[in-house]
């Protein structure tokens, strides 16, 4: 008995901090070859579909919608912009159901881990949620895959710009004490 509520702590606490983990790497969900986008099947549930729900693609009054900012830096034309309109509005439609479920299978998988829960259940949960995942991922490929067709060669160096910029955030700070811009 205490061997086998052992094992099951153990696997519960391998599961639990290898959730992002994946038997084989997925391909890399890049616009452009080299620089990985963001993997939505190891990021928190929570948060992006926080984020999914408060991102408006039209403007509000005078405020410049990202969509605007994106379609001018870009330079996309109408008809581009208008398509990228419309592939992430197919993405959040597509992406909210998954991840409000994904939600509540976490906190009912949190709970039944509290309560010391059955290891079947704990295993089933977490292979609906791991589906979930999968099917997200396969949601931003297609989005990816789609947005890099709209672009230009231009357009997608100013796209690989963007994402070493974001790469390189982090580290700002550390090089403006030493004064080298």
């Amino acid at each position: 008995m205490m061997k086998s509520r052992f094992a099951f702590v153990l696997l519960t606490t391998l599961v639990l901090s290898a959730s992002g983990a994946f038997a084989q790497k997925p391909a890399s969900h890049s616009v452009v070859p080299g620089t990985p986008a963001p993997d939505l099947a190891t990021m928190n549930v929570e948060k992006i579909l926080q984020q999914v729900q408060s991102t408006n693609v039209e403007s509000d009054g005078d405020e410049t919608s990202f969509l605007q900012v994106v379609a001018e830096f870009l330079q996309l034309q109408p008809a581009q912009a208008s398509e990228l309109e419309q592939l992430l509005q197919a993405r959040q439609a597509a992406l909210v159901p998954l991840l409000t479920q994904a939600q509540a299978l976490t906190q009912q998988l949190g709970t039944l881990l509290n309560a010391g829960g059955n290891p079947a259940q704990v295993g089933a949960l977490l292979i609906q949620i791991h589906a979930l995942q999968q099917q997200m991922g396969q949601i931003q490929q297609a989005f990816i895959t789609q947005f890099a067709t709209l672009l230009t060669q231009d357009q997608m160096n100013k796209v690989q710009a963007v994402q070493i910029a974001v790469q390189l955030q982090p580290v700002l700070p550390a090089f403006q004490p030493i004064l080298l811009f």
